[in-house]
């Protein structure tokens, strides 16, 4: 408690030593003034180049609090040290961050470039830059043993080459595979025929499959143009069928079945396209206001001004001043509760809350005939057999009706009680005129 009152004590004894503060004078010591910039003339350790600490106070006076700390975030990406942000002067570098190829670790989770073809996944030495052609199998990389596997162990482009089931002729078939000539290659089970009085493909008969031999039996060779002369399905005028095949051979796989692209939008009909001849209509597509379902959701026009988003019958281009609440839609009946429900610009009309009468007060407020101008609460009494203050009684402060005097008092007297009555009537109607001036002035709706 004492030391807190030190620095009170300090700036108390130099007014009444040397008399009122000024911004040159540096009350803390710390060598900078009010005028050179100290934004805390009472605390020594805030000054303009102190060191910045975690205390949520601007050490160093340039507007921003604990900055270069652990709490905060000075490379602007969401994320501080104590976020757990490893490299906070890299605003790519973050928990979560994508890995990059860097050199960094973008990700914050202790290992570099994981995920990326400079890192070795499968701990073989080797990296896709490297040379590895897989970088999932460990015993795949660049000078590794050839085993006979099946697979490319050296990288070399080869599979199983130096093996006993390796292919010497290069035709993707070893003797063990049942290469009938493995130093031909051109011969090997299931090769073309070629017409050259050789068995080609190994099964024994020769020329067979040949582009002048309708080998699948479909009325058409490779010469007539069918393009799978194994396939009795595929020829010129086939029928195209959804099968991955171009059946019709002509050069488009599908086309015309609901497993094509047929409007190049990305999406079949198999795929949810409800219409595969207009581009702009695909599942998720943008919904605009033209009649067609453009997202495929069967709903036409949905969360545009042509669609009934709450329901009520009414659209906004049908004049639904929200369309987000079912009970607001023209015609709508209107309730005493701010709101505009028939969408004729004007607020709780007809109900106890609105003016009917424009004579500034509702029957809510106390307007006991909101029909007549000249009647609400506080209006001046007139001679009119109303009402006109809502009091509960009905004052005559003439005794007389306009136009009629007690016996004798001529027509005189008479016509002053008339101009008395006209005017308080003049008054009592004038909020009525000065709104229908707002009126005709702003337009309907807009000064309610």
């Amino acid at each position: 408690m004492v030391r807190s009152l030190l620095p009170l004590v300090l700036i108390l004894s130099l007014i009444l030593v040397s008399g009122p503060l000024r911004a040159e004078d540096d009350l803390d010591g710390d060598g900078y003034t009010v005028a050179d910039g100290d934004c805390d003339d009472t605390a020594p350790d805030i000054h303009p180049g102190a060191t910045e600490v975690v205390n949520g106070i601007d050490d160093n006076c340039n507007f921003m609090v604990d900055e270069g700390t652990e709490v905060y975030d000075d490379d602007s990406d969401g994320w501080s040290e104590d976020d757990g942000d490893c490299d906070d002067a890299n605003p790519l570098v973050y928990p979560e961050a994508t890995e990059w190829a860097d050199g960094l670790d973008n990700d914050c989770d202790g290992t570099v470039d994981e995920g990326t073809d400079v890192y070795d996944d499968d701990g073989d030495g080797f990296t896709e830059e490297g040379g590895d052609c897989d970088d999932a199998r460990s015993d795949t990389f660049p000078g590794a043993i050839e085993v006979v596997d099946g697979w490319d162990n050296d990288c070399n482009g080869l599979v199983d080459d130096r093996t006993d089931v390796f292919d010497d002729d290069g035709d993707g078939w070893s003797e063990d595979d049942g290469d009938c000539d493995d130093a031909n290659v051109w011969t090997y089970p299931g090769a073309v025929e070629l017409g050259d009085g050789q068995d080609n493909d190994c099964d024994g008969t020769v020329d067979e499959n040949t582009d002048r031999y309708d080998d699948d039996g479909d009325g058409y060779s490779e010469e007539q143009g069918d393009c799978a002369d194994g396939d009795p399905a595929v020829y010129p005028g086939a029928t195209e069928l959804p099968d991955g095949v171009d059946n019709n051979c002509s050069g488009q796989v599908d086309e015309g079945t609901t497993a094509y692209d047929d409007d190049g939008d990305g999406w079949t009909e198999d795929e949810g396209d409800c219409d595969d001849a207009n581009r702009a209509v695909y599942p998720g597509a943008p919904e605009i206001l033209d009649g067609v379902d453009q997202d495929c959701d069967d709903i036409v026009d949905d969360g545009t001004a042509a669609y009934d988003d709450d329901g009520d019958g009414f659209t906004e281009q049908d004049g639904d001043c929200n369309d987000a609440d079912s009970t607001i839609y023209p015609g709508a009946t209107e309730l005493p509760d701010a709101l505009d429900q028939d969408c004729d610009g004007v607020v709780d009309e007809g109900t106890t809350a609105y003016d009917d009468d424009g004579d500034g007060m509702s029957e809510d407020q106390g307007d006991c005939d909101d029909q007549d101008p000249t009647v609400y609460l506080g209006a001046p009494e007139l001679n009119d057999g109303k009402d006109n203050n809502c009091d509960g009684q009905i004052e005559q402060y003439l005794g007389w009706q306009c136009g009629t005097a007690p016996a004798g008092a001529g027509w005189f007297i008479a016509a002053l009680g008339c101009l008395g009555v006209l005017r308080r009537k003049r008054r009592a109607s004038e909020p009525q005129r000065v709104q229908d001036e707002v009126h005709r002035s702003v337009g309907p709706g807009l000064s309610d």
